[in-house]
């Protein structure tokens, strides 16, 4: 997204407090830091405070990202076009900037009495419950890392346990069933979902994406093509 409002004069490389120009490095840059800020809140999760609310979120959001950007912690301040290879470069629909707020207190809101632990579609309700954070898409810069942390932390504070590594671990995927599921295709976002709330804690150490191998969980071809046929964006 050339010339938004976060980035350098003619480019598309967010204004960072490294003044670091090459997009390149500094997607690199940042996933080192972000590795890092995320083992220090698994290792304590405490540092941050379970409240629930949107403060909640922001303090996720400016905890990962506070150390590069300096409007980290607070809602994006622009519409988003964000190319997504599972609609063929095309973008899939955020909420209106102007109201991210708005929407995030109603979601919170409609969650606030919900004993996690006693309900019986649970995989159902944290995976509408992601999908919604997702795509109000409240961030700038992180916002599916900041969601999928979020997600963690709350659960964890509801005495849920989340296996949020095969999340991080599998960015692509989650991020196209993410997608799939803004449009009504919600089996992979479940799949994964519900692997993360098995009780049997599998080994699923966090790497970067540099470090890993290949993605554990896929998208079959012939769903993914036909998904790009059905809801691809032409362009001009």
């Amino acid at each position: 997204m050339i010339d938004g409002n976060s980035c350098y004069p003619n480019s598309d490389v967010l204004i960072n407090k490294y003044n670091i120009r090459d997009k390149e490095i500094l997607e690199k840059f940042e996933i080192q830091k972000v590795f890092v800020k995320l083992l220090g809140l698994d290792m304590n999760p405490d540092r941050i405070k379970y409240t629930y609310d949107v403060e909640h979120l922001l303090n996720i959001n400016k905890y990962l990202f506070g150390e590069i950007y300096k409007w980290a912690g607070t809602f994006r301040k622009e519409n988003l076009y964000k190319s997504e290879r599972v609609l063929s470069g095309g973008s899939a629909e955020y909420e209106d900037y102007h109201k991210v707020e708005m929407k995030l207190n109603t979601l919170f809101k409609e969650h606030e009495k919900l004993d996690w632990i006693k309900i019986n579609n649970k995989v159902e309700v944290v995976s509408d419950f992601l999908l919604a954070l997702w795509s109000i898409h409240p961030f700038r810069e992180g916002n599916t890392r900041t969601c999928i942390t979020f997600l963690w932390h709350y659960l964890k504070g509801k005495g849920i346990n989340f296996q949020v590594a095969l999340l991080r671990n599998n960015p692509m995927y989650v991020r196209d069933s993410l997608v799939m599921a803004n449009y009504e295709q919600k089996e992979y976002l479940i799949r994964i979902i519900s692997d993360a709330l098995q009780d049997e804690v599998k080994k699923t150490e966090y790497f970067t994406n540099e470090e890993q191998s290949g993605e554990q969980y896929k998208i079959a071809k012939a769903d993914y093509e036909a998904f790009r046929e059905k809801y691809s964006i032409k362009k001009d």
